[in-house]
């Protein structure tokens, strides 16, 4: 009986020895790993045409087939030295290139997780000491070589701009404009959508690369946006005797100011005070909808039951094709009288 608990403990002896790290595959397999990152990146960056989503697919299958290998190479490390002679490898390897760093960070995620599941616990894993030597990149162009940085644009000039589309309650224009915006990594800033009675008109603030955004222009309609949005205010006021009253507002960039044409600034100065910012602009029309009344020794302008409605939209744009949308009710309101 002891005989035979001796071979079995020399038999796993031997297979562990079998299974050691195997550093040159292990360099091997981070090369090929790394060049598909580098071709997965390179296809990301190209232009938009008819092969490039099949280079991106072929390139993503070869990063994940390398990836595949590294993680059966890792899942053989058992043991401290092992762990010890894939961290020398990978300091090696971060310190060739920005690609190189870039590919051991990911790397590192594999072998702390192959690290947690040998010692059971998050915490015990703290105990192998891994340390860090990638650097994920900052930027795609850090992951190209400079074969592929003179074949690609990297630096390819994103605009930002409204368009407006009328469309059924089926959505199929609505929903064929949104798969471009998605296949060419357009980002939407804002959405908004307008009962126009049998058809609904959505209008988009969004931002892309210049030669999409050109072509969506050119097909749809609309505006691009360089700071020069404007609003219109629509403020609603009075009681049961006196009747509602309603005034339209026109709010335009002033010359010489930079964000005053910008969606944040009329959603955080315009939106959050809209009586404030009408009364020091545009008192004499807002007084038309109040009545002069004295507070504590002083006149002001006291606004019943009042609703504060907000469009935005592009510089040659109108209520019906806006892109942001806000209702507030603020009750009754006090403005300084003048």
């Amino acid at each position: 009986m002891l005989r035979k608990i001796v071979l079995i403990v020399m038999f796993t002896l031997a297979s562990l020895n079998l299974h050691a790290f195997d550093g040159a595959g292990f360099n091997s397999a981070l090369k090929d790993f790394s060049e598909g990152i580098s071709q997965t990146a390179y296809a990301i960056s190209e232009k938009a045409g008819s092969a490039e989503r099949e280079a991106f697919s072929a390139a993503a299958d070869r990063a994940d087939s390398s990836e595949k290998r590294i993680r059966d190479i890792l899942s053989s490390i058992n043991t401290a030295e092992d762990f010890a002679a894939a961290e020398k490898e990978l300091a090696t390897f971060a310190a060739s290139s920005d690609l190189a760093a870039h590919t051991v960070a990911l790397v590192e995620k594999m072998l702390k997780e192959r690290a947690t599941f040998i010692t059971s616990t998050a915490m015990a894993a703290e105990n192998v000491t891994l340390s860090n030597n990638g650097r994920a990149a900052e930027a795609p162009q850090q992951l190209l070589s400079r074969r592929q940085r003179r074949m690609v644009m990297i630096d390819v000039p994103v605009v930002e701009a409204v368009i407006s589309l009328e469309d059924t309650k089926n959505n199929r224009r609505l929903d064929n404009l949104k798969d471009i915006f998605k296949r060419h990594n357009c980002r939407v800033i804002a959405d908004n959508t307008t009962d126009g009675g049998d058809k609904l008109v959505h209008g988009f603030y969004f931002s892309g690369k210049k030669y999409v955004v050109d072509a969506l222009l050119g097909h749809f309609g609309g505006d691009v946006v360089q700071s020069d949005l404007k609003a219109i205010v629509r403020i609603t006021s009075g009681g049961f005797w006196s009747g509602k009253k309603s005034l339209d507002f026109v709010v335009t960039p002033k010359a010489g100011s930079s964000v005053m044409g910008e969606l944040s600034w009329y959603k955080s100065v315009v939106e959050k005070d809209p009586a404030r910012y009408l009364s020091e602009n545009n008192y004499s029309e807002l007084a038309t909808l109040g009545s002069i009344e004295t507070v504590a020794g002083e006149k002001k302008v006291l606004l019943k039951n009042t609703v504060a409605e907000m469009w935005v939209m592009s510089k040659n744009g109108s209520i019906r094709n806006a892109f942001y949308s806000s209702r507030s009710e603020l009750g009754d309101i006090y403005v300084n009288a003048r």
